[in-house]
This record gives structure tokens, sequence and C-alpha cells, in this order.
């Protein structure tokens, strides 16, 4: 590439990656807690998150420069490239170089190494503050070795805004100091964010905390909301969500992934040991390590960091598609969900589990210290009376226990009169 074509392309490629950034912060609010002001110390902001977070939003807003006379930004968009794999570390520092200087950059786009060293230069020399604003970004063959080597040579001026290509991606830069990382949680909406945008979306602060109540504060899923005209409907039923999930989730993901995100779906939580279980497999911790790699769509649960969970809306999604595809196999499959939990003692999962599949046979086998178990050491007490009450009348009569199990309950839940008459009607043990 000639130097006047390699103008022309950065040229080019700026025009374009300016002009998304600008449809991208369309209408969108910078939210103080994750603008570049709230972390004025942190050489590099880290957004690793799921689909639909806001990442390419974030670092969109990031390269939006309120004083151009201390400061200046590079926006690279990975998606803006024809083809980003013929990106060169030296087209991509050209880039950045150009996007700095503008077309005072033309005496220094010469050889590849030459326009590297230029670009250090000019980063190493900066009086501004510069932020360069990085969506999409690969692993090391994809400029990632280079952008490390940026981050560590250069001054403190010199800032950086990341979303990477997959959340996996750079992973050396979450090893380093005055790195500052975003994960879900924090790109999640807060109650008080939606009610600053009320004026935009005609929400009142009522309605807010039922949104964050039924997207738990995920970005597109709050959006969508905003959108659907059937917004009291439960999330997962949206047609905008399910067009969302299936084209920007299912879609590009590989089949095996694919058909593990429907199955792991279908357990109360996930580990590889109860999904190899359930489904008579051995590749569980494989694809859990991919998702995690690419995806970021498990999250450790409260109890355990060795047992997964993932955001409810989307669990509903994918369980919907998994009865609609595996119909035939739903049954079986959730009461091996529920053996595997009664196993261990969990038996909070195990009923749920079983009720879900329509099987009372764990009613036989329901002891009173079961339910005092459940009852006064987990405190699911309205859990239980829910149980009893999907259980068939008859059943409950049949079975001694059971119906000590029942009044149990009702005591619990202050109702003694009707545990006395439940006594009264079930058979002697």
């Amino acid at each position: 590439m000639t130097r006047h074509s390699l103008e022309d392309w950065c040229r080019k490629m700026s025009a374009r990656m300016w002009g998304r950034q600008r449809f991208i912060t369309q209408g969108c609010t910078d939210r103080q807690r994750l603008s570049a002001s709230a972390v004025p110390g942190a050489k590099v902001v880290l957004y690793r998150a799921p689909p639909g977070y806001g990442k390419s939003v974030q670092v969109a807003l990031a390269a939006n420069i309120r004083d151009p006379e201390h400061e200046s930004a590079v926006y690279i968009n990975r998606r803006s490239y024809p083809d980003a794999r013929d990106v060169t570390d030296s087209l991509f520092a050209a880039l950045v170089l150009y996007q700095i200087q503008g077309p005072e950059s033309r005496g220094t786009l010469k050889s590849d190494t030459d326009t590297i060293e230029a670009l250090r230069d000019a980063l190493f020399n900066a009086k501004k503050t510069i932020r360069i604003c990085l969506d999409g970004p690969g692993e090391g063959a994809d400029n990632g070795d280079l952008i490390e080597d940026l981050i560590c040579e250069t001054p403190g001026n010199v800032k950086f805004f990341i979303a990477p290509g997959s959340t996996g991606a750079l992973p050396r830069l979450s090893l380093m100091t005055g790195v500052v990382t975003y994960g879900a949680d924090e790109l999640a909406f807060t109650e008080e964010e939606l009610e600053e945008l009320g004026e935009v979306t005609g929400i009142d602060g009522l309605e807010a905390g039922n949104m964050i109540q039924a997207t738990g504060g995920w970005p597109a899923l709050v959006r969508l909301m905003c959108q659907t005209p059937n917004p009291d409907l439960p999330p997962a039923s949206w047609p905008e969500t399910r067009s969302y999930f299936r084209d920007n989730l299912l879609s590009v993901l590989p089949d095996n992934a694919r058909r593990f995100v429907c199955n792991a779906a279908m357990l109360e939580e996930i580990s590889a040991e109860c999904y190899d279980y359930v489904y008579k497999t051995q590749q569980a911790d494989q694809e859990i390590s991919f998702l995690d790699e690419k995806f970021a769509l498990l999250a450790p649960t409260a109890s355990s960091g060795k047992r997964l969970t993932m955001h409810p809306v989307l669990r509903e999604y994918l369980r919907s598609v998994f009865s609609a595809t595996q119909r035939e196999r739903r049954s079986y499959v959730l009461k091996r969900v529920a053996f595997w939990h009664w196993r261990r003692g969990e038996y909070l999962h195990s009923i749920n589990v079983a009720l879900e599949a329509s099987d009372h046979r764990w009613a036989r086998v329901v002891s009173d210290s079961i339910i005092l178990d459940v009852a006064l050491r987990q405190g699911e007490i309205e859990v239980l009376r829910t149980w009893f009450e999907k259980v068939p009348a008859r059943t409950i009569k049949k079975i001694a226990s059971l119906s000590i199990g029942y009044a149990w309950t009702l005591y619990f839940s202050q109702q003694a009169r009707q545990a006395e008459e439940m006594l009264a009607r079930s058979p002697p043990p």
C-alpha cells in the first residue's frame, strides 16, 4: 500500500467509524457512574459482559470530547473494517495515528515498522489527554499484542476504553494494575437511572421499578420493554425478545453451544457434574468454558461458585426453545434433574422440578424431617404451601407422612384450623 493509498484508507475508515459512533450514541444517556470522568485514575476501562449490555455504547460515549483543547479521542470499531483479518498491526497503528494527527500524519505513514514507531512516539510525547476507544479488538494476532504493548508503554495521559470482541479476549489486561473492569452487574440499569430516563421513555418511578423487576436491568431488555406493545406480559414471551435472542445469540453460537445452553436452561442450577448426569454426556466442562470465554452467559450462584446460573429471562426463553424442539424429552429430563438434587439432599430444588414435571412420586418419600428442613432451615414456608396446593388432594389423603407435612406447613403459615382439618382427614400412620 502506497503512502497516498494508506492515507486514503485511513480517511475512509475513520469516516465510517465516527459515523458509527454518532449513530450508536444517538439518544443514549451518558451514565455518570460509567463515564470516563468516573475513573480519572484508570489507565484502562474494560467492558466484559454478555451481548446487549451496552458495551459498544459505553466505548462510543467515551469517545465524546468536551474539551478539544486538552483532550482528543481515537475511535476504532472493528465492525467497520471490510475484513478485520486483513488489518495488520501497521494498518491499525496508521489508523490510530491518523485520528490523532489528521492529515499531518502524512509524513509519518511510511513503512510498517516506521508507522508503529511513529505512533509510539506520538503517544509518548502527547501533551493532551488521549482516549483510545476500541470496540471489538480480539486476540493477540488481531492487534491484541500491539494494544497491550501500547497500554504498558504509554504515559498516564493516554487512556484506553475497550470492549473486547469476546469476553475472554485480551485476558492479560485483567491482571494489570490501573485496569477497571465493568461487568454485567455494573452495566445493568439501576432504578434511579431508569427514573432519569423517564422523560425519554415515558416511564415513571413506579414503572421503572417494574422494569427492573422484569428485566434485571439488562439494557437490551429495558429497551425492548419500552418498545413492546405488551409490557405486562413476561419478557421472555415478547416477540421482540424472542427475535433478539434468536438473532443475536442463538444464531451466532456453534451447534454444540446452542444445544448446551438450551439443555442447561432446564437445570435448577448449572454445573458440569449435573449436566453430564442429566444428559449422559462428558463434555459439559468444555461447553461451560467456551460460553464463559466468548459470551459470559453464565454467572456463579450466590451459594456456590461451582454452580452457575443464567439471566432469568434468557433462561425462560431457552426453556421455551427446549420445549418446542424437544417436547417429548421434557418430562424425562426434569425427572432426572429432580433425582439429581434429591440424592444430594437438595429437596427444595428436587421437589420444585418434580412438580414442574407433574411427577408426584416424590410425595411418597417426603418425611417430616424433610418438611422441617425446607421450612425451618431454608425458610421456604410459602414455597412449601404452594407445592402442597399443586399436589392432587387424593394423593395427600392417601399418604400419612404427606398429610402431616402439609399440616406442619399450614401451622407455619398460621392456618391452624386448616391444619387440624387436614390431620383429621389423614389416614393413620
